[in-house]
């Protein structure tokens, strides 16, 4: 956390605008909790919290040690909340001074004139403020912290600058002080005022469900999980992972409704269950405790998750597995493949896909062409082509061609990077990858690939032949000093030789000179020198051919030993 601050002053410190957007939303919910807990006023809070990261704008520089940032922008927004109080007099009266009989009556008052229980939960949790707000200010800060934002121990001692054992004093104290109502704290903001974390849940009828992982099975299961979840998603559902188990199985979902992921994690099932949880709320705790003490996760009353291991005791509020989209599983007569084979081929076309998205939908990913001897896969960005060829894909005898969305494709490697087998099925409009542990799904692109097949040259008038590594290094040499604006080099070919050199405004040309294995031809053409580096390290032999056909005409890039590969650039116009 500490780290990621520094990184983020640093590249604000330089002028990097979208830094400062990203510590800003990093911290934005934490201030306007806190004013909020301090003024009573939401709207106030917001001001306070505008205001706050305002001053951390122009008095960044200010700032000595980075590491202390969490606690310097705490200080801020403190002071501000402080002159806020005092410019309107508001005072806070201690919570034993409290008359009981008040607070039941305003309860009951509020009840009745509640129609619906949605009501009712709002106006208990207007009640609770109240209480919180005759907590002392320190305590009421850390529950408030703990509990409504979820923010575990290392995060708050981070914030407040205090110790982890402060931060525990303080919310004993205040457990201490709200017990008397824990009834109206626990059904009005779903924690319960309590030392120990086993009891009341078995009044309601037992535990929702029960699990038990290993540390560190869980959290990489989250992490794959959390690269999948989604928070820009205006829907609860993309930014939460769906935990399941039944029987001796636990299997783990998240999608951010393009893109489905499940995993089987390793655990023990105490009792079976569904529920919906953050996934970024669950990794932040998991990573946070020892490796070596295993995980308890528990549903309890009104879809609240309990994450235990050993002393350390986290709830955190779920959601109903209900609405949770229903991930598809590979059938038994899916198609598998070698992992190695489908990674290659990956790997060789995904790179000329457009890095960003493209009008055309038809070329935001990698298109599958099915054929009955092979299956091509093919990558372009209108400007580039790559094409490699694998084993046929028998998916089912109506299966035509079809489109993987880029995201996937990279989801896909990252994914089954040590799988030795990978099952694919498709399902109408969705594609699935699988291996024994986890299954990718994703939606294909609905639309229709251009004939590729049309701008490859077939008879090229020049074929030279280079070793993969001197053109490579030559590249990155004359790219260097070419124009960054464009990066046009120019290759000038014979039956001897490669000259490369950079069209620069400078009068000292930059070139570079190597030996070509051989050349049917000779011939002067402009190239993309960052695009050519690009296509050469994707190439995996030792030698490598290069096929021109004219200097307005397509460059074709083909492996020496190697049929199932080709690569294709468009060339530039030369200025002489």
């Amino acid at each position: 956390m500490k780290n990621d601050d520094i990184v983020l002053i640093q590249r604000i410190l330089s002028g990097d605008e979208p830094a400062f957007a990203n510590l800003v939303r990093k911290y934005q919910k934490q201030v306007h909790t806190l004013a909020w807990r301090k003024t009573g006023d939401f709207h106030i809070a917001e001001d306070i919290t505008q205001e706050t990261f305002l001053q951390v704008y122009q008095k960044l520089e200010t700032l000595e040690d980075p590491t202390r940032f969490p606690r310097w922008l705490y200080v801020i927004a403190d002071r501000l909340c402080i002159a806020w109080l005092r410019k309107n007099q508001r005072q806070t009266e201690p919570l034993e001074e409290t008359d009981i009989s008040e607070i039941e009556t305003e309860a009951y008052s509020r009840f009745v004139a509640t129609e619906h229980a949605e009501t009712f939960a709002e106006a208990r949790r207007d009640l609770v403020e109240k209480l919180l707000a005759k907590l002392k200010e320190s305590n009421r800060t850390v529950i408030t912290l703990h509990y409504l934002e979820g923010m575990t121990y290392a995060e708050i001692v981070d914030f407040l600058g205090v110790s982890e054992n402060t931060i525990k004093s303080r919310l004993r104290r205040a457990r201490q002080q709200l017990k008397k109502y824990g009834f109206m704290i626990q059904e009005a903001l779903d924690i319960t005022i309590k030392e120990k974390h086993h009891s009341q849940e078995h009044l309601d009828g037992g535990f929702g469900m029960n699990l038990t992982f290993e540390r560190d099975d869980f959290l990489d299961s989250l992490h794959v999980l959390q690269s999948i979840a989604s928070e820009r998603n205006a829907s609860p559902i993309p930014s939460n992972v769906l935990i399941h188990a039944k029987g001796s199985t636990i299997e783990c979902m998240a999608t951010d409704m393009e893109i489905g992921i499940r995993i089987k994690v390793e655990g023990t099932v105490k009792e079976e269950g569904a529920i919906v949880v953050s996934a970024q709320k669950l990794e932040d705790i998991v990573k946070e405790w020892h490796t070596e003490k295993p995980v308890d996760l528990v549903k309890t009353a009104k879809n609240q998750v309990e994450i235990t291991s050993g002393d350390s005791v986290h709830q955190i509020v779920g959601f109903p597995d209900a609405e949770f989209p229903q991930l598809p599983s590979v059938d038994e007569e899916a198609f598998a493949i070698d992992g190695k084979t489908l990674r290659s081929v990956l790997n060789k076309t995904e790179f000329a896909a457009p890095a960003k998205k493209a009008r055309q939908a038809c070329l935001n990913g990698l298109y599958f062409n099915l054929f009955e001897d092979r299956t091509e896969v093919v990558a372009t960005d209108s400007i580039q082509l790559a094409v490699a060829h694998c084993e046929p894909f028998k998916l089912s005898e109506d299966s035509d061609g079809f489109i993987v969305p880029l995201k996937a494709v990279k989801e896909i490697e990252r994914t089954f990077v040590n799988s030795p087998e990978i099952r694919i099925s498709r399902i109408e409009n969705q594609i699935l990858f699988a291996d024994e542990r986890t299954t990718v799904t994703t939606r294909l692109v609905d639309a229709e690939y251009p004939s590729y097949e049309k701008i490859i040259p077939m008879s090229p008038v020049v074929r030279t032949v280079v070793r993969k590594d001197p053109i490579l290094q030559t590249m990155r040499k004359v790219a260097l000093v070419s124009d960054p604006k464009t990066f046009k080099v120019c290759l000038e070919i014979d039956e001897q030789q490669m000259r490369v050199s950079a069209e620069t405004p400078e009068p000292d040309e930059a070139h570079e000179t190597l030996a070509v294995e051989s050349s049917t031809g000779s011939i002067r053409i402009g190239m993309n020198a960052q695009l050519l580096i690009e296509t050469l390290s994707h190439i995996r032999t030792e030698s490598l051919s290069l096929e021109f056909s004219g200097t307005l005409k397509p460059v074709i890039v083909k492996p020496i030993g190697e049929e199932n590969h080709l690569c294709l650039i468009m060339p530039m116009n030369l200025e002489s």
